[in-house]
């Protein structure tokens, strides 16, 4: 037999210990501090074994004198137990326990106080004496089994005592679960699976209507033969599974929702997924059960529901409109739609409910942006900038929004803000995608000179893993020199080397026919400017400034009507760049007339 760690628990009156019909035993409320500390400070039980559910009191003799001195010694012996002198504790307990000898629980420490200093003999005896003064009592017979299981007898080949208890109670209690998932787990804690199983099948015999019953031989069938073994686990489903479907069939009836809870969560963690949903769907139809619409949730998605899923989602929030973990989740899908005007409010609202770490109010700055809600975000990224003054990418961001507010100034300011923090701790922010977009911000100021120098520095930090974002600093850069007619060598390296890292991008190509132009060599440059437009399928309105540029080079070749033609789809392009249009306005004028002529 299996030596199990014995268990060191006090028992409690209060509310299942000594009791009288007048209720006396039962106010220990009005008991003096000391001794509500006692009690809470006893330790619990520890044992290997299932803990026996907590017995009804029995009745003691009318005297009040017996009750207050059963009482006292309760007392004495907690306040022993406390200060580490349990011998003395054991003496008063032995006390209270001949004033109420069917309390189970207080019988059971006793024994196990006893059991150390008094021998095991004596220690059975006392739980032998709780099981003839409450035969009725199914407790009683559990704690003598579980003791007689855990500390094993002097003499090797003494009776199985604790199997002899539980045989009894077998038969003395056939309709009760917990002696048989009692019954079962002690065989089950000592190796005897077979005989475990032997119980559970016995106890599945029984015509019980209860769905509790089930349930609990159901929890312990998952102990018998468990699921988590991958190579057993079709032959173990088929034998925990009944104990499960006659719960959920008694369960339907008398709103024993929870019950019905348990079962779909079992479903859910056997990966039994349709009949998991399908009883989730019957409860929330049923009372729009919250946690099993958080179930439902996670079935639609493994359906791959995603409608549904989305539903039940909005219907958690609605229900619990401060459970962060899901208005996170919410947002999460509107941003996964690109619908981050959506995700906003939730990002907030999780925010306000839970407080958040700097990623967090990073995410809804960036949000935010993407959602066009420049102006909140400046803001927001204000209110991230004093909770946290030491992360630049709060003015990161509220410069991306100052300039796209095209407030050229504030955005600036932003960004140099942002690289005196960065340059002077954060180093990871300092990057070539920041140099770029600080580039970006000094050029839409008129700020060239500077812009160059950031994006100089852009080119210098790339990885050389990243050839893509060198080739776009290095294109923008060249192409700025370009409008601005300076720099034109430099800018026509700039450019071929984007070429060569990213070649076929009709972009790149446009700028250099684009400095061919600027060049002077118009055959060159609309050899490259065709070659741009023919990877332009189906042309954008981004697009129209390269056939802008193409049209003004068939004006200088004098091909007018080529150019004519040109012009006419760059216009139908609509373009939003205000520059831009009216350059293409201009050149369809200059075709027009060069064709009149």
């Amino acid at each position: 037999m299996i030596r199990l760690r014995p268990a060191k628990k006090s028992p409690s009156f209060a509310g299942g210990g000594l009791s009288s019909s007048t209720g006396v035993w039962r106010r220990l409320i009005f008991l003096p501090a000391w001794f509500g500390a006692l009690a809470a400070q006893a330790q619990l039980a520890d044992l290997s074994l299932p803990s026996p559910r907590q017995a009804l009191p029995t009745p003691l003799a009318d005297e009040g004198s017996r009750r207050a001195e059963a009482l006292a010694h309760y007392a004495s012996a907690l306040r022993y137990e406390q200060q580490s002198s349990p011998r003395s504790a054991l003496e008063h307990y032995l006390k209270a326990l001949a004033a109420d000898p069917a309390n189970a629980e207080l019988a059971m420490h006793t024994a196990e106080l006893a059991y150390s200093f008094r021998g095991r003999a004596e220690a059975v005896a006392l739980l032998e004496q709780a099981v003839d003064a409450n035969p009725d009592a199914p407790d009683t017979y559990l704690n003598l089994a579980r003791f007689c299981a855990t500390y094993a007898p002097d003499d090797p080949f003494e009776n199985d005592r604790a199997k002899q208890v539980l045989e009894q109670a077998l038969k003395r209690f056939p309709q009760d679960a917990e002696v048989h998932g009692f019954a079962a787990m002690t065989l089950l804690s000592q190796g005897r699976r077979d005989e475990a199983a032997e119980i559970l099948e016995a106890a599945a015999a029984q015509d019980v209507e209860d769905s509790g019953y089930w349930l609990e031989l159901g929890r312990a069938a998952q102990q018998v033969w468990p699921l988590g073994q991958a190579e057993a686990r079709e032959e173990h489903v088929r034998r925990v599974n009944p104990f499960f479907e006659r719960a959920l069939r008694h369960a339907r009836t008398g709103g024993r929702e929870e019950q019905r809870l348990e079962i779909a969560r079992y479903f859910l963690l056997t990966n039994q997924l349709k009949p998991a949903r399908d009883l989730c769907l019957e409860i929330v139809g049923a009372g729009g059960n919250l946690q099993a619409r958080k179930l439902l949730h996670r079935l639609h998605e493994a359906f791959e529901e995603k409608e549904e899923a989305l539903a039940q989602l909005e219907a958690i929030v609605a229900a619990a409109p401060q459970d962060v973990e899901y208005r996170k989740l919410l947002a999460r899908v509107w941003l996964e739609r690109e619908l981050p005007d959506r995700a906003v409010p939730h990002l907030e609202a999780a925010l306000q409910a839970g407080g958040g770490s700097v990623d967090d109010y990073l995410q809804v700055g960036e949000t935010l942006l993407r959602a066009g809600q420049f102006e909140r975000s400046v803001e927001f990224c204000r209110r991230g900038a004093r909770l946290f003054p030491d992360q630049a990418m709060f003015h990161v961001q509220a410069a991306m929004a100052q300039r796209s507010l095209q407030k050229w100034d504030e955005a600036v300011r932003a960004f140099e803000e942002a690289a005196r923090l960065a340059e002077g701790g954060a180093s990871e922010l300092v990057n070539h995608r920041f140099y770029f977009q600080y580039g970006v911000t000094l050029e839409r100021a008129g700020r060239h000179d500077e812009a160059g120098l950031q994006f100089e520095k852009s080119i210098t930090v790339t990885p050389q893993d990243d050839p893509e974002a060198a080739a776009s600093a290095m294109n923008y850069l060249g192409y700025m020199w370009l409008e601005l007619n300076r720099h034109l060598d430099k800018a026509g390296e700039l450019i071929l080397k984007a070429n060569e890292l990213q070649p076929d991008t009709a972009a790149y190509i446009d700028s250099l026919g684009w400095w061919h132009y600027k060049k002077g060599d118009h055959p060159a440059a609309l050899r490259e400017l065709q070659r741009a437009a023919a990877l332009l399928p189906e042309p954008q309105a981004e697009d129209a400034e390269i056939f802008e540029h193409l049209g003004r080079v068939h004006l200088a070749l004098k091909q007018s009507a080529e150019a004519r033609a040109v012009f006419a789809k760059a216009a139908a392009l609509n373009t939003p760049d205000e520059r831009v249009r009216q350059r293409i306005e201009e050149g369809l004028k200059a075709a027009e007339a060069a064709a009149g002529r």
